[in-house]
């Protein structure tokens, strides 16, 4: 069955410590790509580390929170929820969500990668707005998949999950113009990937998706060895035979 997995890690270039975590991942275990941010104080650590492995996918992780814009000193809300109430009610922070797509897109491709993927930090693609903006310069530009997927759950989800889930049960894929991931694992269990429980759900989601289906989970590798690295390296020494590599 062609049945397409993936193992992302988000927040490549916050940090060198993070950036060689998420290598790491990549060379010993099952880590299939990394998500880049631009303008942040390691971009260009990671973006040297991608060049010297180009078996390691890359996208582009558009932040509008909790990160260095680079279009201004400093975002002007300190939340997600704050910055998207801004940004549904405010000109010019909507104004300012279009000058940072446009400059983190043109840094991105400045860098000369291929980008595969994309995807928002703290999934504020949540927000309509954002979502269209980021779109609408993409498109033309980019054939690679955009993680828009209803959230699945190791565990029965938890009321902010919940919540989470009841807002991407109508994503509008179709209305798209490039891929969208079919299932995002991960969400309830961040910085704690276990490798047993993601077996399992491999193993269950090869023999019951359909051709041509990607599922995406997600990892935030910070330094080797913490949980999301072991998490990592045991899947690929114990990679459920059937099941296509992702890497390579």
């Amino acid at each position: 069955m062609n049945v397409q997995f993936e193992f992302i890690a988000d927040d490549f270039g916050r940090d060198e410590q993070t950036n060689l975590a998420m290598v790491h991942s990549h060379q010993k275990g099952a880590l299939s790509g990394v998500a880049l941010m631009m303008g942040q104080a390691s971009t260009c650590h990671a973006v040297a580390l991608a060049r010297e492995n180009p078996k390691l996918k890359i996208g582009w992780h558009f932040h509008i929170v909790d990160s260095k814009p680079l279009t201004r000193a400093s975002w002007p809300w300190q939340t997600p929820a704050s910055a998207g109430f801004a940004i549904g009610f405010s000109r010019s922070a909507r104004a300012l969500v279009r000058a940072e797509v446009q400059a983190q897109w043109l840094a991105f491709k400045d860098t000369g990668l291929s980008c595969a993927f994309i995807n928002a930090h703290h999934h504020m693609f949540i927000h309509p707005f954002i979502r269209k903006t980021v779109v609408d310069e993409l498109r033309g530009e980019f054939s690679g998949w955009m993680r828009w997927a209803r959230p699945r759950f190791f565990d029965k989800p938890q009321l902010a999950y919940k919540i989470l889930d009841n807002l991407l049960q109508k994503p509008h894929i179709k209305n798209l113009p490039f891929r969208a991931s079919d299932s995002l694992w991960g969400i309830d269990r961040t910085f704690r990937m276990e490798s047993g429980e993601v077996r399992a759900k491999l193993e269950e989601l090869a023999q019951h998706s359909r051709p041509g289906e990607l599922h995406e989970f997600m990892f935030h590798p910070r330094v080797q060895g913490d949980a999301d690295t072991r998490c990592l390296i045991a899947l690929k020494e114990q990679w459920p035979s059937g099941i296509h590599w992702p890497i390579g």
